[in-house]
């Protein structure tokens, strides 16, 4: 993945779950074209391959994600992406048969209990415990090259990935299901797409620290301008905007309407961008379903401040023809 691809709309939030589910679907293909084209395993082994191969897949790819959005060195890249996925790949298996072959027969009746250790049998009372725990098993690897970092969002990504997995092979491998497709291998890769989707979203999403604000403006005058509001040690920040002739971070000329001292611009240290009006000129900050008048009020004991978001418009000047700066996230690595 690479964060200059990636823009910072809705699209930042599915980016990862698109990568695990891409990964997971390959997975199951690669199960599937050992067990046709050279079945190594007997159908005893055809659950708990299944399951360590999502486990696996998910796993190092969430990991992998994280580390190219990063940047971070190959080796480390290759270290993080192996470990994470043996971790997890190595439980899920384990996991797979602790619940087949002794938990779950001690838990159900001998009836019950042999129907729990018959492959061919399906039937999501069985099975669910199983995907429940792989998805478990699958956000251990990524939590321990993350720290402990999102231990819950971890885990319930995990537990949520593997019931829903659970839930859409049963339902469209079950053939009186008004959906289902009665084939049992495109069920299992609608269980691979959902296991992968659902624990991308929800796991680790790609955070607003790789980010960082820019003031472009898109007037004509010097248009195509910019400069970046954060500091380069990630601290807070504020950066002025106006005509005044030296000391301002963003010259604009008089003629356009803009006072010496018109706005600011700044960034908190938990990454809050914030603009605020400095002068009793019109100033205008304009976004969908929403204007927001920031001219200073001399009756109050502080200019007027509103939070910023990605695609904000401020409005300097004269109504009838006014400076527009856009508030724009763009990668941090941008310069």
């Amino acid at each position: 993945m690479n964060i200059f691809l990636i823009p910072y709309t809705w699209m930042r939030h599915v980016s990862v779950a698109l990568v695990c589910a891409g990964a997971t679907l390959l997975a199951w293909w690669l199960v599937l074209a050992v067990a046709v084209l050279f079945p190594v395993w007997t159908v005893e082994w055809d659950g708990a391959m299944y399951i360590t191969a999502l486990c696996v897949a998910v796993a190092g790819a969430s990991t992998l994600a994280e580390a190219s959005l990063r940047r971070e060195p190959l080796w480390k890249r290759i270290l993080r992406t192996c470990g994470s996925a043996t971790i997890s790949g190595i439980l899920a298996m384990a996991g797979y048969w602790s619940w087949h072959g002794m938990m779950g027969p001690l838990i159900f009746d001998d009836v019950a209990g042999a129907d729990l250790v018959e492959p061919t049998l399906i039937s999501l009372r069985y099975r669910v415990a199983g995907f429940l725990f792989a998805g478990v098993y699958a956000g251990v690897g990524p939590l321990v090259f993350r720290k402990g970092a999102g231990f819950f969002a971890h885990m319930g990504a995990g537990a949520a990935a593997g019931l829903m997995a659970g839930a859409t092979w049963y339902v469209l491998g079950y053939p009186k299901s008004f959906i289902g497709l009665s084939d049992l291998y495109l069920a299992s890769a609608g269980g691979a797409l959902a296991f992968g989707s659902t624990f991308g979203l929800l796991a680790w999403g790609i955070p607003d620290s790789l980010y960082a604000g820019w003031m472009r403006i898109v007037s004509e005058t010097r248009h195509g301008r910019r400069i970046p509001i954060d500091a380069p040690d990630g601290g807070a920040r504020e950066r002025f905007l106006g005509h005044f002739p030296r000391g301002l971070d963003l010259f604009l000329p008089a003629e356009d309407g803009v006072m010496e001292l018109h706005i600011s611009v700044m960034v908190t240290r938990k990454q809050e961008y914030r603009a605020r009006g400095l002068t009793l000129k019109p100033t205008l900050v304009r976004r969908f379903l929403e204007r927001i008048d920031l001219r200073y009020d001399a009756r109050r004991p502080a200019p007027l401040e509103t939070k910023l978001s990605s695609g904000d418009r401020l409005l300097l000047g004269p109504p009838n023809d006014p400076t527009v700066i856009e508030f724009i996230m763009l990668p941090r690595e941008e310069r």
